[in-house]
């Protein structure tokens, strides 16, 4: 009786882990740069997006940064490299 009480702690222990780490994981991935872009994501406090709380910055053109935080409020801009003068 022990051992069928502890496999059914054991399985909910499991189950409730693994539904916690479905539920943390992020809901979109980011975009990914073409060869001649960088991407800009601008993230904000809540859904009125006028109070910026962090930004990520990669890609071809411009050199790679983040600051702040991550929300899930957040914008994205593409940025095309200028061409050679």
């Amino acid at each position: 009786m022990k051992k069928l009480v502890r496999n059914a702690v054991v399985a909910t222990l499991l189950t409730v882990a693994g539904t916690t780490a479905v539920v943390a994981s992020p809901a979109h991935a980011l975009p990914y740069p073409k060869d001649n872009e960088s991407i800009t994501i601008v993230y904000y406090s809540d859904a009125s997006k006028t109070v910026q709380v962090g930004m990520v910055v990669y890609g071809n053109c411009l050199d790679d940064f983040q600051y702040g935080i991550r929300t899930s409020y957040s914008t994205i801009h593409h940025t095309v490299c200028p061409g050679d003068l």
